[in-house]
């Protein structure tokens, strides 16, 4: 019987520490998804999906291909401006902490994120004399804006090539319908593949990209 006892015990206290760990997850997935939620909401707000965000929208939160992508800044340029190995992989560490890795000095509840009053001035500066810094290789969180910026050649040559916006506009109103696809320049490449129904999803947009990308690059200036 102590042998059964203690059995139950043991089954008891497993039972007991899966269901808390089950309440733990749920709380932790659960404020995850509400966090998204609030994000999400900011950044259309804010204008991050229209190009119309202020610059001091910028948050602890986002990363630096979020800023990149959101203000059509090169990445490298940012990340040369603040003395960052482009080669090390800091795609999801959000603001605050690369704060702390470059050391640039805390913040209180009643000031700025050191490292956001840095990235606000790079962003000027580069609005100021932009600089095209290439492009070693496209991916699907960059808007076309952002690679009009890194390569020199405009949004509106890519759009042309690629003849967006007639795919736009033939999406629009099929069937009398009054249903309006626009071409996004500041959609991430993601998105706007899909908003326009692209051959091959975002990977097909990728590829015709590129492929404007390199001939355009032969043309003589």
């Amino acid at each position: 019987m102590p042998e059964n006892t203690d059995f139950l015990s043991w089954r008891r206290l497993a039972t007991v520490a899966m269901i808390l760990l089950g309440l733990g997850l749920v709380f932790y997935f659960g404020n995850r998804t509400v966090e998204s939620y609030r994000q999400v909401r900011f950044i259309q707000e804010q204008g991050f999906d229209s190009g119309d965000a202020d610059l001091d929208a910028i948050r602890p939160w986002m990363t630096i291909h979020f800023v990149a992508a959101a203000y059509a800044v090169p990445k490298e340029y940012i990340y040369a401006e603040l003395g960052i190995d482009p080669d090390r992989n800091r795609r999801d560490i959000d603001l605050r902490r690369l704060n702390d890795d470059l050391k640039l000095g805390h913040s209180s509840p009643r000031s700025e994120l050191p490292l956001i009053k840095r990235l606000r001035n790079i962003i000027l500066d580069y609005r100021a004399d932009p600089v095209a810094t290439g492009l070693s290789e496209l991916r699907d969180w960059m808007t076309l804006e952002y690679v009009a910026n890194s390569t020199g050649i405009p949004a509106s040559t890519i759009v042309d090539d690629l003849g967006l916006d007639d795919r736009a506009r033939e999406l629009s109103a099929p069937n009398g319908s009054d249903r309006k696809i626009e071409v996004n320049v500041h959609r991430p490449l993601f998105d706007l593949a899909r908003d326009l129904h692209y051959p091959g999803g975002p990977g097909g947009l990728g590829e015709a990209i590129e492929r404007v990308i390199a001939e355009r690059s032969v043309e003589p200036q």
